[in-house]
């Protein structure tokens, strides 16, 4: 299982700072190969514009559907915006096997790891 979590200072951040840290979390996905994700959006307070919406959904997903992942779970924010705009990416993941919301890590977690 990989957890990504993402930090209040997601507040100062700027596009092209918010595709980098995506370009990294891609990265480390491939390299780990995980069968399970958690995603901790709680502190994600950088609203994903329709334009970087289209951008994760052209050049992040595709990867991410074929290295195998079985399960992610997403953490959800606390800001309704940047809690909307992350759910309007994810329902973008057709090809993910399961994947789901929670508003509890350790739900999140335990979820990830039961059996399919």
């Amino acid at each position: 299982m990989l957890e990504a979590t993402w930090l209040s200072e997601t507040k100062m951040m700027d596009t092209e700072e918010c595709k980098q840290e995506f370009l990294s979390y891609l990265d480390v996905v491939r390299q780990q190969r995980p069968k399970g994700i958690v995603v901790d959006t709680q502190n994600m307070f950088f609203p994903l514009s329709a334009k970087l919406q289209d951008w994760i959904n052209q050049t992040i997903l595709p990867p991410l559907l074929n290295i195998g992942v079985k399960k992610t779970a997403f953490v959800t924010s606390n800001d309704f915006f940047a809690q909307l705009s992350t759910k309007q990416v994810m329902m973008e993941m057709e090809g993910l096997k399961r994947m789901e919301y929670f508003n509890n890590k350790d739900v999140a977690r335990k979820w990830v790891l039961s059996a399919a």
